[in-house]
């Protein structure tokens, strides 16, 4: 297979300046989301892959407790039904606490905020990404900055830099995947599909249109190189199979599958007031313009059709699945995988007053609808009484602000008696942090917040700097790689 001809500019070794901005932007996301970082691991789905996690790093094992999972799987143990890459990312952090708080008898309370912890890493690597993708495809670096940021601040993204699910990490690994691609890394591009795959291993869907592109432009050697991770990671998945299910292809669902009629999952995830990507993610109005101006530019072609056929799938499965509403969860979750590498092409659009005013009013209205998330538990509507029947609202999470911030301040002590009390709480670290530890636990939560600010005042001004050098200088910030 010969060489494709992919234009120089999209071959990016980035400048050292733009390297700094990114490294800023990395840090400065994550600080933010430390401060509203929940501390604590409140959803279903977070909770089976921390009990991996436990299993992995106490018992090496892959089990979980029947309280967490009714999967049964080998021996008759019990197993979660999820990727094990988020499960895997745990086990570092959780494994530092176990050793070091093993006998302080709250190794669990410490083990929950060290895992969930990673979820601002993560989301913060992913706004880094965005940027990258949207620098790749022409964008200049504000308008990147602003996709980059507004794709998880201006839309239903946010609460998932503070909750334990592993939709953030897959789109990570397909925003790396495709950026990669275009800038002729093939191995680096199959390391992000790698990571898209172990998080969630519907990506495999999108593994032969990422792989056929890296095979048409940077031939045999390339494709080779890109199959290196992939085939790890699909083997790593199809063993964890085996060692739960006997199987290499059973993955636990059971009876769960894509039973849904395409028309009706369609309509709740445009029209459902609970669901719908239009109300959780306005800006996502802007995304047919941004891919009309991709195909209009024949030298990024191949970054529409990457995009485009990763979302199309993702729709199409989102759609047709038995759960379309991803269960419990904020807004259309089970899009974000393919609304998020989407969001990037924006960037480029953006080459006026009038769509860049557009972008910003769309992606403010997207987090005034999520803001609520950031202190109230996206579970707390669990409580309510009817229980919604799809998932949280956006007007009754806002209604619940005032009601838990009572709470919080007027009975920050008191104990937990129904297990599900932590959800009348702020959902904050440091809120738990007390509740935990009482008064010592309140004065760690103020000396963390406190430097944390100071981490975010820090890295703003560090971040401004940089942009403004990179903006001075006009910087294409894409010059040839050499092969």
């Amino acid at each position: 297979m010969a060489r494709g001809h992919a234009p120089e500019t999209m071959r990016l070794p980035l400048a050292r300046s733009e390297r700094r901005l990114v490294a800023w932007l990395f840090v400065l996301t994550a600080a933010v989301l430390l401060l509203f970082q929940e501390g604590a691991i409140t959803g279903y789905d977070g909770r089976v892959m921390y009990e991996v996690t436990r299993s992995i790093v106490e018992r090496q094992s892959v089990t979980v407790p029947h309280e967490w999972s009714p999967v049964q799987g080998l021996g008759g143990h019990y197993y979660g039904k999820y990727g094990i890459g988020l499960s895997l990312v745990g086990v570092c952090p959780y494994a530092a606490v176990h050793a070091l708080a093993a006998g302080s008898g709250r190794i669990d309370a410490l083990g929950e905020a060290a895992v969930s912890a990673t979820m601002p890493l993560i989301t913060a690597a992913l706004v880094a990404a965005i940027y990258l993708l949207a620098r790749r495809l022409g964008a200049r670096a504000g308008p990147a900055l602003l996709v980059a940021a507004g794709s998880v601040a201006g839309t239903f993204l946010l609460p998932y830099g503070k909750e334990l699910f592993s939709e953030p990490l897959t789109a990570l690994g397909i925003v790396v995947g495709i950026e990669r691609t275009l800038a002729g890394q093939p191995a680096a591009a199959g390391g992000g599909l790698a990571i898209a795959i172990l998080a969630r291993p519907q990506s495999l869907a999108f593994a032969p249109m990422l792989l056929f592109t890296v095979a048409r432009r940077d031939g045999i050697k390339g494709l080779l190189h890109a199959l290196v991770p992939v085939s790890a990671s699909l083997l790593l998945t199809l063993v964890y199979n085996l060692v739960r299910f006997g199987k290499p292809l059973s993955f636990g669902y059971g009876q769960e599958g894509f039973t849904t009629p395409f028309v009706r999952g369609a309509a709740g995830l445009l029209l459902d007031p609970a669901k719908s990507v239009l109300l959780f993610a306005p800006v996502v109005l802007l995304v047919p313009l941004a891919l009309t101006r991709l195909w209009r530019t024949r030298r990024e072609r191949d970054a529409f059709t990457l995009i485009t056929t990763n979302i199309a799938i993702t729709f199409v499965l989102t759609a047709t699945w038995h759960s379309w509403m991803g269960g419990w969860s904020w807004g259309p979750r089970l899009l974000i995988p393919g609304l998020v590498p989407a969001f990037a092409a924006i960037g480029p659009w953006l080459d006026g007053r009038a769509r860049w005013a557009a972008a910003v009013a769309l992606l403010t209205v997207g987090f005034v609808a999520s803001a609520a998330t950031l202190v109230v538990s996206t579970q707390a509507q669990q409580l309510d009484t009817p229980r919604p029947p799809i998932g949280p609202g956006i007007v009754r999470q806002a209604e619940l602000v005032g009601p838990t911030v009572r709470h919080s301040a007027s009975k920050l002590y008191q104990p937990d008696p129904d297990g599900t009390n932590y959800l009348r709480y702020l959902s904050l670290w440091q809120v738990g942090s007390a509740r935990v530890f009482k008064r010592p636990g309140l004065a760690l939560a103020v000396a963390g917040t406190l430097a944390l600010v100071g981490m975010v005042v820090w890295s703003a001004s560090r971040l401004n700097r940089c942009l403004q050098v990179v903006a001075s200088r006009q910087e294409v910030a894409l010059t040839p790689d050499h092969h």
